[in-house]
């Protein structure tokens, strides 16, 4: 097959620029929901036998979904999902342009943009990311703005590949008609945050497939896709996705008068110390070794890096650090929580003792100069995972209080924080640290735990969507090649879980882990029953998604050529491909 003509292009543009007009920045719940009216509006344009409806999120905001049924006689429920996201992240870097509204205006911000990088360019000032934008601009083939590529754009495809099944031929029959296999329309909000979105729509998945009789075979995710490396040419169909982990560190030193350092242990010096340690550390960086499709494949995970590292002082004073908190963003691929949370307490270990030489040895140095102090204590130090603070906690609690049991007290002081703390980190450190006081520890120490959000890795797998599109590629031109891991986080993590899969050391070791506030709703929307539900639905996915650049920047873009041409025929095929599949075994 001959790369596909541009019969999608005109559409497929249209309705990316329509979407992309409507700034769904998450968590702004009036302009997400302005977008999922939009999306169903797209839909049922035309009169097309679509009938979109909205599942809500719990939250004031609305999934899309929407039920393409086959009137084949042979049809048995098997049914594609495809799925998107139509939420965005925020337009802050657009401000120097004028109006960071312009984000959401492409021709308009084609136009400042080109206007601003060719006066740069005449005095020598672009630098290479740049000079791609201002090449970009100039072939006039690539698209601009916030959500451009992270991904109104491939929500367009979708819907432009929903529209194309349930289209009437000239004999009045529509394509989906022939196939005898359905399709689900499904687009959510908040991809960007906490996943609400796609957490809310799996329980309405698993009711419809009860209503509806359904087989999911699997779903299509249309996310975008970039560059991995210096080849900008290659384009890439992921059939597994990356995990993420945000391990957490809350960091009790012993505080002292900056006259006597050496008599304390900087709570910022262990924080500075542990993120030496983490960052970037290419022992930290998870591997998979595998196969897809017959061919070996071996993939290795970016490192780990630090998202926030401070100490807890509220105002100034003379005085070293006595508590700092740090987490970690943390991709994975195989790695367990068990096997994470064990690098983590080796880390803390070896931290503290680094961080002890390191006062002896400044100590020793001090003195054989003349300097006169005393000389450092000897130290304790202790390193605990939470669920080991949790039962250290709950022993001293229950040995002096008669009249409130712990998990009482423990839920009114989650209670508590929650009223005043949005962030979910922020809330998780509280409550370790309202622990440490109960259980009396003392610096130096660090505890060990896990933040929200966690996103399960999904392990490449030979299924019947792999298998429908290595049948679709092997007929077409471009080379476009399938790989394992989708290489950003996305909802794909929430689709389907392995039940071999170990959650224990997960559940265990985060605060916030199945937490109720006192209208009985979880604080954290990944829970145990969550988890159940998302085992329970167990899609194979694959993710063929436009390509561009700098998703979340300033030059936001993406390329049409591919995107709108070739990534809706791909899958359109796969579709195809699928059901031939499902109907033959």
């Amino acid at each position: 097959m001959k790369n596909p003509s541009s019969r999608w292009l005109n559409f497929v543009r249209e309705v990316t620029e329509t979407l992309l007009a409507i700034p769904s920045v998450s968590p702004d719940v009036e302009a997400e929901n302005r977008c999922a009216e939009k999306i169903a509006e797209l839909l049922e344009a035309d009169r097309v036998s679509l009938q979109p409806v909205f599942w809500s999120t719990g939250d004031g905001r609305k999934n899309i979904a929407c039920l393409l049924e086959s009137r084949h006689s042979q049809n048995r429920g098997k049914t594609v999902i495809l799925m998107s996201h139509f939420d965005t992240v925020g337009v802050e870097d657009f401000v120097h342009l004028g109006d960071a509204k312009i984000a959401f205006q492409p021709h308009e911000l084609a136009a400042a943009m080109k206007s601003m990088l060719e006066k740069k360019r005449q005095v020598g000032e672009l630098d290479s990311s740049e000079e791609s934008a201002f090449q970009a601009l100039r072939s006039n083939e690539w698209i601009f703005g916030r959500g451009s590529l992270d991904m109104k754009s491939g929500v367009a495809v979708n819907i432009a590949v929903m529209r194309e099944f349930a289209r009437p031929r000239e004999n009045g029959q529509r394509l989906i008609d022939v196939l005898g296999g359905n399709l689900l329309f499904l687009s959510c909000p908040d991809e960007e945050t906490e996943s609400a979105g796609v957490l809310s729509a799996v329980p309405e998945l698993l009711k419809l497939r009860e209503k509806e009789s359904l087989t999911y075979l699997g779903v299509i995710n249309t996310d975008y896709t970039a560059p991995r490396d210096t080849n900008e040419n290659a384009r890439f169909i992921h059939s597994g996705t990356i995990g993420k982990l945000l391990p957490s560190f809350y960091i009790i030193g012993v505080r002292t008068h900056v006259g006597e350092i050496f008599r304390g242990v900087d709570a910022s010096h262990i924080a500075a110390e542990l993120v030496s340690h983490i960052n970037l550390n290419p022992e930290w960086a998870d591997a998979w070794q595998g196969s897809l499709g017959g061919e070996a494949i071996s993939e290795v995970a970016p490192p780990p890096v630090a998202l926030h590292m401070r100490d807890l002082k509220s105002s100034y004073n003379v005085e070293t650090a006595g508590e700092a908190f740090v987490y970690v963003n943390w991709l994975t691929l195989t790695m367990t929580p068990e096997q994470a949370m064990q690098k983590m307490k080796d880390a803390a270990s070896a931290v503290l003792n680094a961080v002890f030489v390191r006062i002896d040895s400044a100590f020793a140095e001090f003195a054989s100069r003349g300097g006169k102090a005393q000389p450092p204590p000897e130290r304790t130090s202790h390193v605990l995972n939470y669920d080991l603070l949790l039962r250290e906690a709950k022993n001293c609690w229950d040995e002096v209080n008669k009249n409130m049991s712990f998990s009482d007290w423990l839920k009114s002081k989650t209670e508590e924080f929650s009223v005043s703390v949005k962030d979910s980190r922020d809330l998780s450190r509280m409550i370790v640290a309202e622990l440490v006081k109960i259980a009396r520890i003392n610096g130096p120490a660090i505890i060990v735990f896990f933040s929200p959000p966690c996103y399960p890795s999904a392990l490449p797998k030979e299924n019947i969507l792999t298998k429908a599109v290595k049948s679709v590629l092997e007929k077409f031109e471009e080379p476009i090649q399938l790989r394992g891991f989708y290489p950003y986080i996305s909802d794909l993590s929430y689709v389907g879980l392995d039940g071999s899969v170990e959650i224990d050391s997960l559940k265990k070791n985060m605060p916030l882990f199945d937490t109720r506030d006192s209208k009985n709703n979880m604080l954290y929307l990944l829970h145990s029953r969550k988890l159940m539900e998302i085992r329970s639905l167990n899609c194979p996915a694959v993710n063929i998604g436009p390509f561009g650049s700098d998703a979340h920047g300033l030059y936001e873009r993406v390329y049409m050529p591919y995107s709108f041409e070739v990534v809706p025929e791909l899958i359109y095929q796969t579709i195809i491909n699928c059901f031939k599949i499902a109907h033959d075994s």
